[in-house]
């Protein structure tokens, strides 16, 4: 991401496009975030967001990839004025490491706007210490080294590698999980990883220094831009494919990882080569605030997040339709802008004042979404904020994670890798190398009929972590949760159960349970939030007085009767048990 102003001279137009294409990859940003943290579960199952979605991948390989192409311009002008490239590493590596150093002050900042200190938040690996530390290795095996291309690809293919082979990682206690977390995916720590995601940067690096993109003719452009979107569909074709004939979820740690890599590399490319493309042929004055938004990126992801997700946006999360939420998203692209316009315009008094552009655009970060959190909780302004970038993650994943977490600290490790498959759960979990399968689902059932709802969602985890091929196993889960009265977990492993088997035959009472249990946990938070407005019943005089009068009246009466009548009271017929039996089990042969 750059953060940097804008000079008051022209800038090149070669770098026009750049910029162009950095602001793009805002407003793609700002859109993903926005309705995935706003819109309901129930209208995340419309073809307007649908349609949303169909962007969401592309800004943080784009971000990544224009990372890149920034560090191997520069290099690639370092070279042609024969400076001492030791220097010029020297300098990007700083560089590098101030992006990771902003990338722990946005996550403070977000921790002091929601007043949650927990390690998850303060050491969280995001999309801005991925973009660091993808400098950082790119600076030192890329930059001034001979054999360009060959290092480049060798950058890519060990960062694939190294990620897959992340589930073979045992599971480390903080704080070096958090260090770890930074590389590969580390549950709850990881947004962003360096591994694969660096790859992207070192592409980034290979167009700046060799593809001479800067000089492309729009004709070119355009043709690049047509190339790298007919190559998308084949590309989600094939992670499709192979999810599905080697099983799992697709994750960085999944060799469909690789054609998802690709794929992103190409949805990033052919946002760059429109840009070069459209600012060769239309007027500065046609797309100057994409400018604005492209050279302000940085403060632009740390103003936006926290009126996506967290305390600030509370009203609004998991409450809007696609039409209400529209409106609301335009207005914080136009909002985000301004802040932008806004850090701009004191850009020459703090270079006057000394004052670190770090400093300034933290205060703007603090004070936007202070003045937003001061709105009444029914008005407009009052948007969003929370810990994370959905990137990867939707909003639903980083519910996921965060209730996976908590199991996790509870001691239930079965249950948090069920509901988010990370290495560090598994290695927590104890599995017998032989057991009877038959036997084991039997033994679950017998919990279940026992109304020990809580306990056989244990078992049922357990035997998930022993064969995750019995996907149906999490619907078991869900459905032993809802019974034991877990509103919220049980929600969240239904629509684990619908990521693992989107096609289920029982799709449509699944997705009767989410919008059941959708309107009770909003409920419930709903009245979590309201302020007491007098004191409880109990701590009033009148309802003891009353209570003691009416409980006397009634066992007085209930004496004088039975002795008067002396009437057998008649049993009431026995209750039902097991009720509607509504666990579905594997087939076992």
């Amino acid at each position: 991401m750059s953060d940097r102003a804008p000079s008051p001279a022209l800038r090149p137009a070669r770098s026009l496009g750049i910029d162009l294409a950095r602001g793009l990859a805002v407003v793609l940003m700002i859109q993903t975030h926005a309705f995935d943290g706003w819109v309901s579960s129930v209208d995340k199952q419309s073809t307007g967001y649908w349609l949303s979605r169909v962007f969401s991948n592309i800004p943080a390989p784009l971000f990544l990839l224009l990372a890149g192409l920034s560090l191997g311009l520069q290099a690639q002008s370092a070279e042609r004025a024969q400076k001492d490239l030791a220097m010029v590493r020297a300098g990007m590596a700083r560089r590098a490491l101030e992006v990771v150093g902003y990338g722990y002050l946005v996550s403070l900042v977000y921790a002091l706007l929601d007043w949650r200190f927990d390690v998850a938040t303060l050491l969280r690996a995001d999309i801005l210490h991925c973009i660091g530390l993808s400098l950082l290795v790119c600076t030192y095996l890329l930059v001034g080294r001979g054999a360009l291309g060959l290092r480049t690809l060798l950058v890519v293919g060990i960062g694939v590698g190294l990620g897959l082979a992340q589930r073979w990682l045992p599971h480390m206690p903080l704080p070096f999980a958090a260090l770890l977390g930074l590389v590969v995916d580390v549950a709850p720590i990881t947004r962003f990883p360096l591994l694969p995601l660096c790859g992207f940067t070192a592409l980034g690096v290979f167009v700046g220094m060799r593809l001479r993109l800067t000089e492309w003719s729009v004709k070119k452009s355009l043709l690049v831009a047509l190339g790298a979107i007919a190559v998308v569909y084949p590309l989600q074709q094939l992670t499709h494919l192979t999810v599905a004939l080697l099983g799992g979820r697709l994750s960085r740690a999944h060799p469909a990882v690789i054609w998802n890599f690709l794929e992103g590399t190409a949805r990033a490319m052919a946002v760059l080569a429109v840009s070069l493309a459209a600012s060769g042929q239309l007027s500065e004055r046609t797309y100057g605030w994409l400018l604005r938004l492209g050279r302000g990126s940085m403060l632009a992801y740390a103003f936006h997040i926290p009126l996506c997700y967290g305390r600030v946006a509370g009203p609004v999360i998991g409450q809007l339709n696609m039409a209400q939420a529209t409106p609301l998203v335009l207005l914080l692209i136009a909002l985000t802008w301004l802040v932008v316009w806004l850090r701009d315009g004191i850009e020459q008094r703090r270079k006057l004042a000394r004052i670190p552009q770090s400093v300034v655009g933290m205060l703007i970060v603090l004070l936007g979404s202070s003045a937003v959190m001061a709105q009444p909780s029914g008005s407009v302004a009052g948007l969003p904020a929370a810990p994370a970038i959905a990137t990867p993650s939707d909003a639903n994943a980083n519910e996921q994670s965060v209730i996976a977490s908590e199991l996790a600290q509870d001691g239930q490790h079965a249950l948090a890798f069920a509901l988010w498959p990370s290495e560090a759960y598994r290695a927590r979990v104890e599995v017998a190398e032989h057991f009877s399968l038959k036997d084991e689902v039997e033994r679950c059932h017998q919990l279940f009929g026992a109304g020990q709802f809580r306990e056989s969602a244990e078992a049922y985890a357990h035997l998930f972590a022993a064969r995750p091929d019995l996907v149906r196993v999490l619907f078991n889960i869900a459905q032993s949760l809802r019974r034991a009265g877990e509103s919220r977990p049980a929600l969240a492993f239904y629509r684990r159960y619908l990521d693992a088997d989107p096609q289920t035959p029982l799709r449509a009472e699944v997705d009767g349970y989410i919008r059941e249990l959708s309107a009770l946990v909003s409920a419930k938070a709903q009245l979590g939030r309201q302020p007491s407005a007098s004191p409880p019943l109990y701590k009033r005089v009148w309802f003891w007085v009353t209570l003691t009068g009416g409980v006397a009246l009634v066992v007085t009466t209930a004496v004088i009767l039975g002795v008067t009548l002396n009437t057998p009271v008649t049993p009431p017929p026995p209750e039902e048990v097991l009720g509607p039996f509504d666990v579905v089990f594997p087939r076992v042969n």
